[in-house]
């Protein structure tokens, strides 16, 4: 069973992400840990230390759980394994859920992105410090979708390896899913040897798409092509800084995105 953590706050991205996980829990098999973290509001209890510090601390951590608590329990989440101890933290959110990731060796991080399809917005949280130094893969969910519908979106730079990879470690092995690869107009390499090699490793991985194929054209156009698609599996290159067709696309997409490292 994968390991995963998942903010619980009292807006409606997380109350999307917990439902969307709990959802999945027969694709994904996982088990979740909420974590919340009260982040200090600039008031003069913030810069206090010792006894005071602590005892402010204390409040905002009592607080920060029963507000947990009370959303967990408000959704009823029956289908899925819930760690039954909330993580609270009190600092910053980044920070906090960045050194649980760490120190808990999580195999997925969770979160939810209510979609608005701004490509900066997007960019920006690429680029933020939490997703820039995240050690395990994430899955970002823009809706809810009741679809099982599965994709593995490979780019015309991506390694085939890594992708056949990314779908083996976390779609169970009975699932069905389609195998796209993406290509801008001006690529000038053969686009069906890319589809035979992604192929060719999802084979050594012991996985067969039901349907494969090429795309071509502009990521807005292609984007709209995964409006029924339950989750899109992907990798992306945190090590490069410039602006791809693949990127644009994770931006524009409706459907949960599960992006590995």
């Amino acid at each position: 069973m994968l390991k995963a953590l998942i903010p619980v706050e009292l807006n409606l991205a997380s109350n999307i992400a917990l439902r969307y996980a709990c959802q999945k829990a027969a694709l994904l098999d996982m088990g979740l840990q909420p974590i919340h973290v009260e982040e200090p509001d600039g008031k003069s209890h913030s810069a206090q230390s010792g006894w005071i510090r602590r005892t402010w601390e204390a409040g905002l951590e009592e607080a920060g759980r029963e507000e947990v608590e009370r959303i967990l329990h408000s959704e009823q989440l029956d289908d899925c394994v819930v760690m039954p101890q909330p993580i609270v933290a009190v600092g910053d959110r980044e920070d906090e859920i960045l050194e649980e990731l760490r120190r808990g060796r999580y195999d997925l991080y969770i979160e939810g992105a209510v979609s608005n399809f701004n490509l900066g917005t997007f960019r920006q949280l690429l680029r933020s410090k939490l997703y820039k130094h995240m050690p395990c893969p994430v899955l970002l969910v823009k809706n809810l979708i009741a679809s099982d519908r599965v994709v593995l979106l490979l780019g015309q730079t991506t390694d085939p390896v890594q992708a056949a990879k990314a779908l083996a470690s976390f779609i169970k092995p009975e699932t069905v899913f389609d195998l796209c690869v993406h290509v801008t107009d001006d690529y000038t390499g053969d686009p069906d040897a890319l589809l035979t090699a992604a192929r060719q490793e999802l084979s050594a991985q012991g996985r067969m798409p039901d349907n494969a194929q090429v795309m071509r054209g502009q990521p807005e156009a292609v984007a709209e092509k995964f409006r029924e698609y339950g989750l899109l599996v992907s990798t992306l290159n945190r090590s490069s800084s410039r602006k791809s067709a693949l990127t644009d696309i994770f931006g524009r997409v409706s459907c949960p995105l599960l992006l590995c490292w």
